[in-house]
């Protein structure tokens, strides 16, 4: 039978062990804390790496440099303003060392298989213009209307007015995985303006010592806009005089040399032939 004094001392051991469990929860929540608030802590700084992205030329898709990207050459607006040749675009491409100067022939026969007269096509690493892909801000252009009748569709350079040209990049590697087969040879991009301000007017003129080949040129870039709307527009003429076989005395009566003779061999013109006093005549 328990007494009075066994009762209170059974109370008091009650509370005391309550006590000890309060304090001993309010520890484990304070730890648990301090645990839940360091791992916060450390999450939200984690070690990162910054990755530079790129813009592979004829996609706007941006990928990491990890990704790998194809050997790109990029000519800026200083370059262009440098290069010293930049009348048009045929005429700037040419004077790269990536080029050469069959790369970018301009026809002067309208008879030929390669394009309508006075038309530049673009035609990278010796292949025909068909395997060289054209575009303009990363979108593909329309071919010339003329170049139905060659063989291949092609973009006409002398239409690319090189003054609204910020940058070019060239894709010096075949593409026809990723553009189809019209990037076999490679990739040019030219990127116009897009937020220019103000205007800029140009007027070239240049002539052969002969004052027979005249060129002209002229050119008015403006844009106007603000932080929403940005508007840009390029006018220019250009025109360049015919200059024939004939309009050069080294070229009238070219050398007929033939290389695949042994020892060799020489033909004589009609015109060689009358001029040095005798008559051509036909054989059957």
């Amino acid at each position: 039978m328990f007494q009075q004094n066994d009762v209170v001392a059974t109370r008091l051991w009650r509370v005391r062990v309550t006590a000890h469990r309060a304090v001993a929860t309010a520890i484990a929540a304070l730890l648990l804390v301090a645990s839940t608030t360091f791992a916060q802590t450390a999450s939200t700084s984690p070690v990162t790496a910054e990755v530079e992205r790129v813009i592979v030329t004829g996609s706007a898709i941006p990928t990491a440099e990890e990704v790998g990207t194809n050997p790109v050459f990029s000519i800026n607006r200083d370059l262009i303003n440098k290069s010293g040749g930049g009348t048009t675009a045929e005429q700037l491409l040419q004077r790269l060392p990536v080029m050469n100067g069959a790369t970018i022939p301009v026809q002067n026969n309208a008879t030929s298989g390669a394009g309508p007269s006075g038309t530049a096509a673009l035609a990278l690493r010796g292949l025909d213009p068909g395997a060289t892909l054209v575009l303009i801000d990363h979108r593909r252009v329309a071919p010339f209307p003329g170049s139905a009748n060659s063989a291949y569709g092609f973009v006409d350079l002398t239409t690319i007015p090189i003054t609204a040209v910020q940058s070019i990049d060239i894709l010096k590697d075949g593409a026809s995985t990723t553009y189809g087969s019209d990037a076999i040879a490679g990739v040019v991009n030219f990127n116009f303006y897009k937020d220019y301000r103000g205007a800029q007017v140009t007027i070239q003129y240049g002539d052969t010592l002969d004052k027979d080949a005249a060129e002209y040129k002229g050119d008015i870039l403006f844009g106007v806009g603000d932080d929403k709307t940005s508007i840009t527009g390029d006018i220019f003429y250009y025109r360049h005089h015919d200059m024939f076989n004939h309009d050069r005395g080294n070229s009238i009566k070219p050398p007929f040399l033939s290389s695949n003779a042994v020892p060799w061999n020489l033909q004589l013109s009609v015109a060689a032939i009358i001029e040095a006093g005798g008559t051509p005549f036909a054989t059957t």
